[in-house]
């Protein structure tokens, strides 16, 4: 067989291994000849696959069930207590990680706290810190599946290629190349908010919603689009920077770590109101309510830019939901979400008003997160790869 025939059988076994394997995940407990109607495989390739897979110890065969007549089908349910992934979180201040199996349940947690990233390789020695100690509650390495990784800073996924990393800034760091050259298995990235914004377009609050605009006010801010279910990045992967939305002039126009001035993130995110305040945001959130003067000030000041800022996204980019979270929201939310509530109906058009404002108080584990892209690409039937 040439090589390219060769190459060409490799990748058909591949495809239908893994529309194979994405059935009995997603259909599950499913019989051989279900899995040869609904893949349109014969029922000897079918078996063949199956028969590989329960050699590896990836798929289980349950009890034969009741049939109308001949042999009584065997249903088979993907092995999750087999299968492993690691989700990993990389923050300004922290590196958290979980490994779980493909139960969704967690074996064990790792994390390290760092005051700031030096650089790159700093980034990288935490990373393996976290990732060799969470390998280690595992049996065998092999039984890992991939790692996930929900990054605060800008990410080309596609290629796995940190464009912004945080605390280090701008770059074009391989982050995924390093770490599967160390690790000999998958890494898939994706910015945190864009990783959320997935989540809950596919089984969360964002659900009912096909346009949408994800916002996410914490130690940054950040954004996610989607339209028609689909996620925005942009042709350099900065779509939906929220954070670095100009809301800010005259005395408030801080300069910002993108180079800019007036950005909202200099002034609305915890980062921003430290470096250029000098308040955390409890701090603030307290003065607010005790009604100190300057605080007050500095929230309202606040609190217009973010009701302008969104009122021009939603203007412009016209979701039906507007999601918005984050840990400024968990402390000043129940002052600022009635303002937007109030101001947006007045700042955009009529045709824009039906937007529907959903506050996500406790934001999903963004660790799960990362593990649930492992899950999702594992079961991915590879059809880009047909052009090869």
């Amino acid at each position: 067989m040439s090589g390219e025939r060769l190459k060409s059988h490799q990748l058909l076994k591949s495809i239908n291994q893994h529309k194979v394997m994405y059935l009995i995940h997603s259909e599950g407990p499913i019989s051989r000849v279900e899995l040869a109607e609904k893949t349109g495989l014969t029922q000897q390739t079918v078996t063949n696959i199956v028969n590989r897979l329960l050699e590896q110890d990836m798929v289980r065969e349950g009890e034969p069930v009741v049939s109308s007549g001949g042999r009584k089908p065997v249903p088979l349910t993907i092995n999750g207590s087999r299968l492993y992934a690691i989700g990993i979180e990389v923050a300004g201040k922290f590196i958290r990680g979980t490994l779980m199996d493909f139960r969704q349940e967690r074996i064990g947690a790792a994390s390290r706290s760092v005051s700031h990233y030096e650089s790159e390789e700093h980034l990288i020695t935490l990373l393996r810190s976290v990732m060799d100690e969470l390998i280690a509650l595992v049996p065998d390495p092999v039984l890992i599946k991939g790692a996930g990784m929900s990054i605060q800073g800008l990410v080309d996924s596609r290629r796995g290629v940190a464009l912004r990393l945080p605390g280090i800034g701008w770059g074009s760091f391989p982050l995924k190349e390093k770490l599967e050259e160390l690790y000999g298995i998958a890494f898939y990235m994706e910015n945190d908010v864009n990783l959320l914004a997935l989540g809950e377009n596919m089984n969360g609050s964002l659900n009912d919603s096909v346009h949408n605009i994800t916002l996410k006010f914490d130690y940054g801010i950040g954004g996610a689009i989607c339209a028609g279910k689909e996620l925005v990045t942009g042709s350099s992967f900065v779509a939906g920077e929220f954070g670095h939305y100009k809301a800010f002039t005259g005395k408030d126009a801080k300069k910002c770590h993108c180079g800019g001035y007036g950005c909202l993130t200099t002034l609305v995110s915890e980062s921003g109101l430290m470096k250029n305040e000098g308040l955390s945001i409890d701090e603030l959130a307290d003065g607010v309510r005790a009604g100190e003067p300057d605080k007050v000030s500095l929230y309202e000041r606040m609190a217009e830019a973010v009701c302008l800022a969104v009122s021009n996204v939603v203007t412009f980019l016209n979701p039906d939901h507007l999601l918005v979270t984050g840990s400024v929201l968990e402390k000043l939310g129940d002052l600022l979400l009635p303002e937007l509530h109030r101001r947006l109906p007045d700042y955009v058009p009529e045709t824009c008003r039906g937007v529907k404002i959903i506050h996500l108080q406790h934001k999903p584990d963004e660790t799960e997160l990362a593990v649930g892209l492992v899950v999702k690409k594992v079961f991915e039937v590879p059809v880009e790869s047909l052009s090869l």
